[in-house]
């Protein structure tokens, strides 16, 4: 199950970076397991990761095989308060940033599949990344929603599989490109 779970966690960190939801070292991306979960490794390049260079945290919140991104407590935290998490996938990405820049109000897509599948988004105030203010405001408000954004800071998104958690980044960006280029004529 690991070796399952960490190349697919390998092939979605290619992809988020070859669709330009992250960039060089910027995000990271992690799957819960019994006794803790993977995690992308502090300060490097999401496209060339392998399985190997993922960092094991466990529950008692010690390190295996390197130092983990310095967000991994937003990740501990969102598994820990719903034991339904099974990965969290956090990502800038450009249009939801910038739709979020604007105060657009995300209940007022124009494209009715955000309400069916987004259902609603949380919203975290800008606090320092790697904070443990950050990590706690995350697992809060992870209680409520799937889709977390992190204003001025970038995106969570968790999912009872990795599939889910990408598709919820992919589905938010893709409705967020949909509204700016519509106000654009």
């Amino acid at each position: 199950m690991r070796q399952n779970n960490l190349k697919t966690l390998v092939f979605y960190a290619r992809t988020l970076s070859e669709k330009g939801l992250v960039a060089g070292s910027e995000g990271n991306f992690s799957v819960r397991t019994k006794y803790g979960f993977w995690i992308t490794p502090s300060g490097r390049v999401k496209q060339g990761l392998s399985k190997r260079d993922f960092v094991f945290v466990g529950w008692d919140k010690s390190f295996i095989n390197g130092r983990p991104s310095s967000e991994w407590g937003m990740h501990f935290l969102i598994y820990k308060k719903n034991p339904q998490a099974n990965s969290v996938i956090h990502t800038h990405p450009l249009y939801t940033l910038r739709l979020f820049s604007t105060d657009f109000d995300f209940n007022e897509f124009s494209l009715k599949e955000a309400e069916i599948l987004l259902k609603n988004i949380a919203k975290v105030p800008f606090l320092p990344p790697g904070s443990q203010e950050l990590w706690e405001r995350v697992g809060e408000a992870s209680l409520t929603s799937k889709v977390i954004f992190l204003q001025g800071h970038g995106l969570v998104t968790w999912g009872e599989t990795i599939e889910e958690a990408v598709s919820l980044t992919e589905i938010l960006e893709k409705l967020s490109k949909f509204e700016l280029l519509k106000n654009t004529r």
